[in-house]
Order: C-alpha cells, then sequence, then structure tokens
C-alpha cells in the first residue's frame, strides 16, 4: 500500500466519523437511505483497502468501491437533504483516484459525480431547487480540475523520483535510504559492492548483513554516534556476500522526507583500490628513500670497503633475505666471490665452462634473473645453495656505460614464486651504484698501487718497503726468529749508464729485478731502494743464510755486471731505520772492500 493510499484512507476514515457526527437527528430524514449510505461508505473504505494492498491486481473492486462511495454520497443528500453539508465528500474518490494516477477510474467518478448531481435532477425536477444545476455544474468542473491537476502532480513527482533512482542507480557508488534505521531503499551499485540482492538489503535492521560477525558491536556504536551527530563520515570493514572483507568509506547525510519519520541518504564507497594506491604510494616513498639511503651508503663509504658495503646494503633492502654474494670474474673467465654476507673463510668459485650459473647469466645477458627453486635450478651451484640454506635467488648484473663489472645474487631462506618489483627497483638501484663504487675502488686500489710500486721495475717502492718491514720486525718479535735485510747496489752503475745509454741502463735494473725475483722464496720481498740500489728483506733467515741465499744471486746479470751487498740481522726488537742503516754501513764496507761481495755486519 502506497503512502498517499495510507494517508488517504485515513483522511476516508476521518471523515466517516465526521458523516457520523454530523448527521442530523430531526424529523424528516430517510433513515433508511442513510443507514444504505453508511453501509455502503463502510463497504467502500474496505474495499479500497484491500485494492491498495493489492495494487493494480483488483480493478474491478476498486472500480466497485467507488461507485459504492458515489452511491453512499447521493444517498446521503437524498436521505437528509442536498443543503445538508455532505456534498464535499464527493472530492474523496476524486481524490483516491488521482492520487492513485488512475485516469480511467477518475473519467468513471467524474461520470458519477455528474450522476450524483444532475441524475436527480433528470428524474425528479422539482424535488431539488433550480440552484442545485449551477452548484453541481461547479462540483463537477471543480472535481475534473482537481483531479487532473493531483494526477500532473503525482506524475511529476514521480518522474523526478523515477529520475533520481536512475542516476542513484546509474553511479558507482552504492547508495541506501535508511528510515528509523531500516533500509528502505537501495540501489544496484550497493547491490554489486556487497554481493546481496536488493531483495535481501531492503527490510534489515542493524546488524545489518553486511556487518562482518565480529565487529557488531562495534559497527552498532559507531552508528550510534554518527546518528546522534546527525550525520558524518566514517571509515568501516564490510563483508561481501561471499564472506571476503573489504574496507569501505560510509557517508550518512540527514534526508527529510515529509513523513517526520529520521532518515539518512548513505553513500557507501568501496575503498580496497584507494587503500591499494595508498599502500603502493607508501611503498614507494619507502623505496625512494631506500634509493636515497642506497647513493647516500654506497657513495660515501671508504673505498676500500665499497664490496662489503654493496653485500650489508642489498641485504638490508630486501626482506626476508639472509644471504648476499657479488661475484666477478678472474682473468681466465672463471666466477669468484670478492664479498660475501655472511662473511666466509674462503671465496666461492664458479668454473668459467658453468655458463648456466645465474651469474654467468646475467653477465652475458645483462638482465636480472630471478631462481625460485634454487635447489633445483641449473643456474645455482648446488653446493653453495646447500652451505647457505638459499630456496630462492635473484641474480643482478652490476652494469655501467663501460659494460658490466659483476653480479649481486641475493638469497632467501623461503621459496617464493617471484621477487617483487619493489627487490627489482632497489637491488637495480644499488647494483647501478655499485658499479660506481666498484669502479672508483678499483682506481683507488690502482692509484694506490702505484703510489706503492716503482714504475720503472714493478717492484715495491721505499714507500711500501718502509710499511712491509714495519710489518715483518712486528710478526718477528711476536713469533720469535730473525729477519735479514740486504742493501744491494749494482758496481759502476754510473759508467754502464756512460757507455751503453740511460735506456740500456733502464733495461739493465728491469733485467736485475726480474733476474733475482725469479730466485727468491714467495715470502722474500725484493724492492726499489733508489738509482741503482736495491733492498732485500729476508724473513726467518740469519746473516749465513741470507749471505748464502745472496751468493746465488751472483752471475745472473746480464754484460757481466756485478752488485755489492750489505746485510744486517735483527730479532724484531731493532727500529726499522736502524736495521736498514745497518744494512747499508755493511754495504758501505763491501764497496770499499773492493766490489763484487757480501758483507754481513
Amino acid at each position: 500500500m502506497s503512502r498517499s493510499a495510507r494517508r488517504l484512507l485515513l483522511l476516508f476514515a476521518a471523515c466517516m466519523v465526521v458523516v457520523l457526527v454530523l448527521l442530523p437527528v430531526e424529523q424528516g430524514a430517510r433513515w433508511g437511505e442513510v443507514a444504505a449510505a453508511l453501509g455502503l461508505l463502510f463497504g467502500a473504505g474496505g474495499g479500497l483497502a484491500s485494492t491498495a494492498r493489492a495494487g493494480s491486481e483488483r480493478r474491478g473492486v476498486s472500480i466497485a468501491s467507488l461507485a459504492a462511495l458515489l452511491i453512499a454520497i447521493a444517498l446521503l443528500r437524498d436521505g437528509v437533504g442536498a443543503n445538508a453539508g455532505f456534498g464535499p465528500l464527493i472530492f474523496l474518490p476524486v481524490l483516491w483516484a488521482a492520487l492513485e494516477r488512475r485516469r480511467g477510474e477518475l473519467l468513471l467518478v467524474l461520470v458519477g459525480v455528474a450522476c450524483v448531481y444532475f441524475l436527480p435532477l433528470l428524474l425528479s425536477g422539482d424535488h431539488y431547487p433550480v440552484s442545485t444545476w449551477r452548484g453541481g455544474t461547479l462540483m463537477l468542473v471543480v472535481s475534473a480540475a482537481v483531479g487532473f491537476a493531483i494526477i500532473g502532480l503525482v506524475d511529476h513527482v514521480r518522474e523526478e523520483g523515477s529520475r533520481s533512482l536512475a542516476i542513484l542507480d546509474a553511479m558507482s557508488e552504492g547508495f541506501a535510504l535508511t528510515r528509523d534505521g531500516e533500509i528502505v531503499q537501495v540501489n544496484p551499485a550497493l547491490c554489486a559492492i556487497t554481493g546481496f540482492r536488493a531483495d535481501e538489503l531492503l527490510g534489515q535492521r542493524p546488524p545489518f548483513a553486511f556487518w562482518p560477525p565480529g565487529s557488531h558491536e562495534a559497527n552498532a556504536a559507531t552508528l550510534k554516534r554518527i546518528v546522534d551527530a546527525g550525520g558524518g563520515a566514517f571509515g568501516i570493514e564490510l563483508v561481501r556476500a561471499d564472506g571476503t572483507l573489504f574496507p569501505a568509506e560510509i557517508s550518512a547525510i540527514p534526508t527529510d522526507i515529509g513523513d517526520e519519520s529520521r532518515c539518512f541518504l548513505n553513500t557507501v564507497r568501496d575503498v580496497t583500490e584507494l587503500r591499494h594506491h595508498e599502500a603502493a604510494q607508501r611503498r614507494h616513498a619507502e623505496q625512494l628513500a631506500a634509493i636515497t639511503d642506497v647513493i647516500r651508503e654506497i657513495g660515501h663509504c671508504d673505498p676500500l670497503e665499497a664490496r662489503p658495503t654493496i653485500c650489508r646494503t642489498a641485504l638490508a633492502l630486501c626482506d626476508g633475505a639472509h644471504a648476499v654474494s657479488l661475484w666477478e670474474l678472474e682473468d681466465h673467465g672463471a666466477l669468484i666471490t670478492t664479498a660475501t654476507l655472511p662473511e666466509t673463510t674462503a671465496p666461492y668459485r664458479v668454473e668459467a665452462h658453468a655458463r648456466d650459473h645465474g651469474a654467468h647469466v646475467v653477465m652475458t645477458t645483462g638482465q636480472p634473473l630471478f631462481v625460485p627453486d634454487a635447489r633445483e635450478s641449473p643456474h645455482c651451484d648446488r653446493r653453495i645453495i646447500e652451505l647457505l640454506g638459499a630456496a630462492s635467488v635473484l641474480f643482478m648484473p652490476i652494469a655501467d656505460r663501460t659494460g658490466v663489472r659483476g653480479a649481486l645474487a641475493v638469497s632467501w631462506p623461503a621459496a617464493r614464486a617471484e621477487a617483487t618489483d619493489g627487490d627489482l627497483l632497489l637491488v637495480g638501484v644499488l647494483a647501478g651504484e655499485a658499479a660506481i663504487a666498484m669502479q672508483r675502488a678499483d682506481l683507488l686500489g690502482r692509484l694506490d698501487e702505484l703510489t706503492r710500486t716503482d714504475e720503472l721495475t714493478g717492484l715495491p717502492n721505499r714507500r711500501a718497503w718502509d710499511e712491509l718491514l714495519t710489518h715483518e720486525l712486528a710478526l718477528t718479535e711476536r713469533h720469535g726468529g730473525a729477519v735479514s735485510v740486504a742493501m744491494l747496489d749494482l758496481d759502476f752503475f754510473k759508467r754502464y749508464n756512460d757507455e751503453h745509454g740511460h735506456l740500456a741502463g733502464d733495461r739493465l735494473l728491469r733485467a736485475a729485478a726480474a733476474a733475482w725475483q725469479s730466485m727468491l722464496r714467495t715470502t722474500d720481498i725484493l724492492a726499489r731502494w733508489g738509482g741503482e740500489e736495491f733492498a732485500l728483506m729476508l724473513p726467518g733467515c740469519d746473516g749465513a743464510g741470507a749471505a748464502a741465499l745472496i751468493e746465488r744471486l751472483r752471475g745472473t746479470l746480464p754484460d757481466g755486471v756485478t752488485f755489492s751487498a750489505g746485510v744486517a740481522t735483527s730479532d724484531g726488537r731493532t727500529a726499522p731505520r736502524a736495521l736498514v742503516d745497518a744494512a747499508d754501513q755493511a754495504l758501505y764496507l763491501a764497496k770499499a772492500g773492493g766490489r763484487d761481495r757480501v758483507v754481513v755486519g
């Protein structure tokens, strides 16, 4: 039953009460007609009530009820007199037909109005005054005007309502109209968002079907707060018909629909994508911060510590990772780790022919490679994987404009189906910075080596000699034993230069360095002291042993060139400078004694 129909029935009932109160009690009324009219009035009311509940399915009952109502009004007018004041009751059937937008029934009612007013005049012209014609015509015209005007208004209101519903139906946001806590209207978007049909939602009261079972109490408190505040916006977690949870934002706006009920128009938005976007933005911000940290960490680290720093940074960047290794190529094409985390006692090696190894692959292709099952993949060395306890590995090439310099391997103890975009991005940025850092470290290493190496002979220079001697003396003092130092000087080198030229002199120095170096132990250190003078450090060797070893060096120089040598020995407690001075003094004695000899100081 429509709200307008209910209101009209209430009006009808009120009119019935008024009719009973206003019935005249004086003599002359035709009480039989009055009683019949009252019976028809109540019967018509019942019939209209039944058709209001049944809708258009009982159109015949509605027409019969309206006819009975018109007949009752005619009987009342005839039973108590046309001037008794019951004429306005004629608007009841007009209003009913007009509010229900039943144009056909309205036309029938207007015919009935004409019959009520004009048929008695036609049948008995003397019984009613002539002025009744005028009143009947006016009543018929007014009834028609009122009826069709009301139909027009109702059509307009319903058209606006339909347009509003169409707009709501077309919107992607869900809408629900609640009256006194009950859902009375929903749009298709809300059904799509929640997965519930409209008939499942209409008529529901809290707790609603889309409230998760464990949140009824909290949601009820939120709902009460919003209602008490007269509306507002709030975030909430809802559940779909299939049981999946999703975040939502609801905006409740108080709405007046004219019946004094407390209504709210509730806008429901599924913010799952928004939350994902916000999470992605947070991850992006975190990645930017991490990239900044990578650039700062790698860019400001000690060049000699660049490779370990790269490993530490990679491990910190990748969630859940437990091991990192930095692979570089050796001269013969094999791979070797130059830094690992956790640190290992010896580097890992992969031979040059193992071309399927992940480090070889990424250094060849220049593209990252993710291995989800490291234990069964040909891209991983099973021995290394078992030592590390790795399940999945990401190989990332380390390259710059000059080419690929190495590969970074990050491993996880738990298997992963794929590498995340964040891991690929951050490790890729780290690899780019690592290439720069490794290049800088190598350049500085070569520069440091140049500052410690004699350019002509390739031997350690005086600076390197000082460091090596200091270190060896400390070891000798700590562990016991002896260390000997010899100063070697080519005899008559100036004359050789004058006779053969300076280029030949340079060749002689290089030949002497190479010849002597080839005959020394791996623990012995030969350095160029300056000019034609060389320094020789012999760990674990006393004076006699040093002299015997130096004697074996004779005859190794070209063009019959000879050399003189002075030897000094220490137990480690002699200052480096003092030990060298002692050997130099012995050399002076050897040269003063005729050259081409060894003197032990």
